[in-house]
């Protein structure tokens, strides 16, 4: 054999792994630029000034609601709650700087209304929080098409109407919208259905109206949380098997590591806000999901099929529907939820 024919290819070769770890470190380094130019970009813009800007949040007498009241009220803001409850409101409102307003955001006219008497109390609305929800937990047989229904009232329907009679307002002020969405709104899971169906309509929403809204210098944030230890697991609404489809959720809810505690992330979509992003997800294994989802669908499909197979309840088509205030919490249980239940009490998600 010719020495030419052994190294010619050998220089070929050669010559193309270098060519390739060439273009693998221009790529790195390209990389590495962008994001140190993002991170620049990032820490030159100017920073919303909450001081005095009037903030509205919806279902803000509990839980994340009643976290980001508290957030917001430190960072200097005139606050104002709602939630249908008086009594809740009331007692949210003893313990944080707020005024309360009674407003059931599925009804219209109750958010009408409310709107008027923000502008009537404060003059303008500077920031609106989206935030009102509610969770249903259970197979799909268990459900009824009024579950979706009401899912969607609550947490499509009710948004679109308190952004739509508020948006006037926004625009006069050249405010901000947030709407809390959720990872069952990015990637639809197991047990979860009318919430997840809400929720993918809540994100799409809240994704294609930061677009609309950007050359009005409109801020709209759409923040996706992961699951975070707000209490809320005990106002939870249950069906089929409803007590161990309690006890998988509630401690899922509350696991140190993979949830988020309400003040942790009551400050990220503050600090979001000040910052001007579009788009915040909270906790690491939601953005894991999200980006298995995006890679993987399929594999990803068959992964939940699995557990929702193998690990959560057998499926059961009872209709009654339990609070979590009224199952009972096992000496087991309670050891894996003690975060959640110190949230709880903290975020007024405890009955009185």
């Amino acid at each position: 054999m010719k020495l030419s024919r052994i190294v010619l290819p050998a220089a070929v070769i050669t010559a193309g792994g270098m060519a390739a770890g060439a273009i693998v470190c221009s790529a790195a380094i390209a990389a590495a630029g962008i994001f140190t130019a993002r991170k620049l970009a990032r820490a030159m813009r100017p920073r919303f000034d909450l001081r005095g800007k009037i903030v509205l949040i919806t279902g803000g007498s509990r839980g994340l609601g009643l976290a980001l009241a508290r957030e917001f009220a430190h960072a200097g803001s005139r606050v104002a709650i709602c939630a249908r409850d008086a009594q809740e409101l009331d007692e949210a409102a003893h313990r944080i700087s707020a005024t309360p307003f009674v407003c059931d955001i599925t009804d219209r006219e109750n958010v009408s209304a409310l709107v008027h008497e923000m502008i009537d109390r404060f003059g303008r609305i500077d920031i609106l929080i989206n935030n009102a929800g509610e969770i249903s937990v259970g197979p799909f047989d268990s459900f009824e098409r009024a579950d979706f229904e009401r899912a969607m009232n609550t947490m499509f329907w009710g948004h679109v109407d308190m952004t739509l009679a508020a948006l006037p307002h926004i625009r006069a002020a050249h405010g901000h919208i947030v709407n809390i969405t959720s990872i069952g709104g990015r990637v639809s899971v197991p047990r979860l259905l009318p919430y997840c169906c809400a929720k993918f309509a809540f994100a799409a929403f809240s994704d294609g109206l930061a677009v609309e809204l950007h050359r009005e210098k409109i801020h709209v944030l759409t923040v996706v949380p992961g699951l975070m230890r707000t209490g809320s697991y005990l106002q939870a609404k249950f069906k089929g098997d409803a007590e161990h489809e309690f006890n998988w959720f509630g401690i899922s809810a509350n696991l140190p590591g993979i949830t988020a505690s309400a003040g942790r992330a009551a400050r990220q979509i503050r600090n979001a806000v000040e910052s001007g992003r579009m788009n915040l997800t909270i906790t690491w294994p939601a953005k894991l999901l999200m980006r298995a989802d995006a890679m993987f669908p399929e594999l990803n499909r068959r992964a939940m099929a699995l557990v929702n197979e193998y690990i959560l309840p057998s499926p059961d088509d009872a209709h009654r529907e339990v609070s979590g205030h009224d199952l009972h919490q096992s000496s087991i249980f309670q050891a894996f939820t003690k975060l959640g239940r110190s949230a709880a009490v903290e975020l007024n998600e405890v009955r009185s």
